[in-house]
């Protein structure tokens, strides 16, 4: 069994841009909730069922792009089948896969795809991090906002 990767990176977030993070949080967290009312009151907990009862109202309602109302769904389900009794989701982090994000290894960026498009950030990190993600293929990521108010992205590979 292979163990898998995963790296916590500060991102460096232009104060203009701050505000397109936190939109698409909020969009995000938004979307869990409506798509976790839906799932409870239909006793709907089948990823590809839940799908077809929330994809397009849940996208037209947050403005999200599709591959995030997907990621959306796929949370719900996930922390459902975690904890049980899931609450209420908070705008704190992002869930991404290969076709919302990329870690350019060259340049020590990464491209995010946000409600208003795709944004580079630059990476504020050390040797020890650009190590651990020197040649990997980096499979999903999670856009995270700490209490602090700063952003990380965590790579999984």
């Amino acid at each position: 069994m292979t163990q898998s990767l995963s790296v916590k990176c500060k991102l460096i977030v232009p104060v203009e841009l701050r505000s397109e993070i936190d939109q698409t949080l909020q969009g995000f967290a938004d979307a869990c909730n409506q798509i976790l009312e839906v799932a409870k009151r239909d006793h709907c907990w089948n990823t590809t069922k839940l799908h077809h009862k929330v994809y397009k109202p849940v996208r037209e309602a947050t403005g999200l792009k599709a591959n995030h109302v997907c990621q959306a769904i796929r949370r719900v389900i996930g922390n459902a089948k975690a904890v049980k009794q899931v609450h209420k989701f908070r705008p704190t982090s992002l869930s991404l896969d290969v076709r919302t994000f990329k870690y350019v290894e060259e340049s020590q960026t990464v491209g995010v795809t946000l409600k208003s498009g795709r944004v580079q950030f630059k990476l504020s990190i050390g040797g020890y991090q650009i190590a651990l993600l020197r040649g990997q293929s980096l499979s999903s990521a999670t856009l995270c906002k700490s209490r602090k108010g700063d952003y990380y992205i965590n790579f999984v590979g």
